[in-house]
């Protein structure tokens, strides 16, 4: 009889341990917040004629912020940003997502990728960029040697 016990208090720990183990799979846990800005140069301030456009794309990892820039075609890029401030402002910038080392030629597609984390990113907490993003308080643009300023811009939301 206290065999049997056993066996079964064995069976039992057993489909406990199986059941906790995969209840700790991620890949049925909630997606990571994603965050997006599409590119326009009607964003811009003051608005552009530029017919390009882009897309900013920011995952959330909890510990770092994921990114992928993507640009249609555009001529002579020097720099791209996130920059503080909301959708009507020309606002400083808080981080740099791509800066060639001369202006480029004609590019398309992905043209920056990378990680934000707390040791890379010296202007912004984590936490706090992630309250921007929220809030519709941050933007990314994309300058031109034509468009100083920026050619094509988009306000940051969460999409997720």
């Amino acid at each position: 009889m206290r065999r049997t016990v056993r066996i079964a208090a064995g069976v039992a720990a057993a489909v406990a341990l199986t059941v906790l183990v995969s209840s700790c799979d991620d890949s049925n846990g909630p997606n990571p917040p994603i965050y997006s800005a599409n590119l326009t140069g009607a964003a811009e301030v003051p608005p552009t004629n530029s017919t390009a456009t882009g897309t900013a794309t920011f995952t959330d990892n909890t510990t770092s912020i994921d990114y992928v820039l993507s640009i249609s075609p555009l001529t002579a890029v020097t720099a791209s940003h996130i920059h503080l401030g909301a959708a009507t402002c020309a606002c400083p910038v808080i981080i740099n997502l791509y800066n060639p080392i001369r202006a480029t030629g004609t590019i398309s597609g992905v043209i920056a990728t990378g990680t934000i984390t707390a040791g890379n990113n010296n202007q912004v907490s984590l936490d706090s960029l992630r309250v921007l993003f929220n809030n519709g308080n941050a933007y990314v643009n994309v300058h031109t040697t034509a468009f100083g300023g920026g050619e094509i811009r988009g306000t940051v939301a969460r999409r997720n």
